[in-house]
């Protein structure tokens, strides 16, 4: 029988809009969820203000409050939060100093209104797409604190302190033959590593099996990270999603090459036209399963368009009554095969195969779920 098992995809943090990578990799951890929870006991950790208290956050947060103290930011879109994003990431970085109150603040549970705002934003997004909300509301810090996980690795081997001596805090995978990392600086800033191992490793005794999902150029440090939780006793699998190039380039949001291409630009007209169950699908199956998941094509609202048309077709044709739970169950767990979880890809291409494993109504009311097909 398959167990408990742990499904954690990389944060994105509420600083700017949801661009397509994000989507492509938050609608891929979905669908695993989902198709998952048919057949065992899953559980979906998604905590967007995990990494308040790096510097990319709360950062952000303190050069919002010094170059822009007066702006009223819920009545502001994503995008034009992402703006002062991207105006953030090329200014110059503020000394530790003055980022120090707001990391103290969010060890509290406290967020800026610009995030808030983005939260709000994207809460829609999710409600519009039939998402699974793991905790977009949830303000509290990670579950272990710096220090309590710093003691814990230490003590298994998988990590340097050099606090003692003014240095910085490092994890050690050399065992697994992966350089040292950076942690937590030397004047006391921890990076997203150690938020996402607070959020993780006081879940391990709850769960048999842990999976990662991350953008292909996270790989090395989700590598040390997989060989910590190897190291606690976890049973780990990685899935990597290369970023979704816009215009020929994938890069980072910081970068500002959303413009033009976040939800309500693309996706608005679509339910106009199509409904928005149509949409819901079309998106997941485009993303997760229209793309290559090695070396994607750019984003193309042709491409979306078509497989948004598809998607409404299918659900045409599966219209009536929903499958009983048990044959969604028999149909998720054929698609696992031996591992313990639903792979996304196989889940959505399996929708549109000639000669399917399992019957497609009981496939989309796995992958989906009730959300879509209202």
């Amino acid at each position: 029988m398959t167990g408990r098992v742990l499904v954690a995809p990389v944060t994105a943090s509420p600083t700017k809009p949801l661009t397509p990578s994000h989507l492509k990799l938050l609608l891929s951890a979905d669908v695993l969820h989902r198709a998952t929870s048919a057949f065992t006991d899953v559980t979906l950790l998604y905590h967007p203000l995990a990494h308040a208290g790096s510097r990319q956050v709360a950062g952000f947060w303190e050069y919002l409050d010094r170059r822009y103290p007066d702006v009223a930011f819920d009545a502001l879109g994503e995008a034009g939060i992402g703006e002062l994003y991207v105006q953030f990431q090329r200014s110059p970085r503020a000394p530790a100093a003055a980022i120090a109150p707001y990391v103290r603040r969010a060890a509290g549970g406290w967020a800026h209104p610009a995030s808030l705002r983005v939260l709000e934003i994207w809460r829609r997004h999710y409600r519009d797409l039939g998402m699974t909300d793991a905790g977009l509301a949830d303000l509290r810090p990670p579950v272990l604190p710096v220090g309590d996980l710093v003691r814990l690795l230490t003590r298994h081997h998988v990590c340097v302190d050099g606090r003692p001596f003014g240095a910085p805090v490092f994890l050690d995978a050399t065992a697994a033959g992966l350089p040292l990392r950076t942690a937590v600086t030397a004047d006391g800033h921890a990076n997203y590593l150690m938020s996402t191992l607070g959020e993780l490793v006081p879940r391990l005794p709850g769960h048999d099996h842990v999976v990662l999902l991350h953008d292909v150029e996270l790989r090395t440090d989700y590598r040390i990270i997989a060989h910590v939780l190897g190291v606690l006793g976890a049973r780990v699998t990685r899935l990597e999603f290369p970023r979704v190039p816009i215009g020929g380039i994938a890069r980072a949001a910081r970068h500002g090459d959303w413009r033009g291409y976040t939800l309500d630009d693309y996706a608005g007209p679509l339910r106009a036209e199509h409904g928005a169950a149509a949409v819901a699908l079309g998106l997941r199956c485009y993303l997760v399963a229209g793309l290559s998941r090695t070396t994607p094509d750019s984003f193309s609202r042709r491409h979306l368009h078509r497989w948004v048309r598809r998607a409404g077709r299918l659900l045409d044709e599966l219209g009536g009554p929903p499958p009983v739970a048990g044959e969604v169950a028999a149909a998720a767990r054929r698609l696992a095969g031996p591992a313990p979880y639903a792979d996304p890809h196989r889940c959505l291409t399996t929708l549109f195969a000639r000669d399917p494993v399992s019957p497609a109504a009981a496939v989309l009311a796995a992958v989906v779920g009730d959300p879509v097909l209202v």
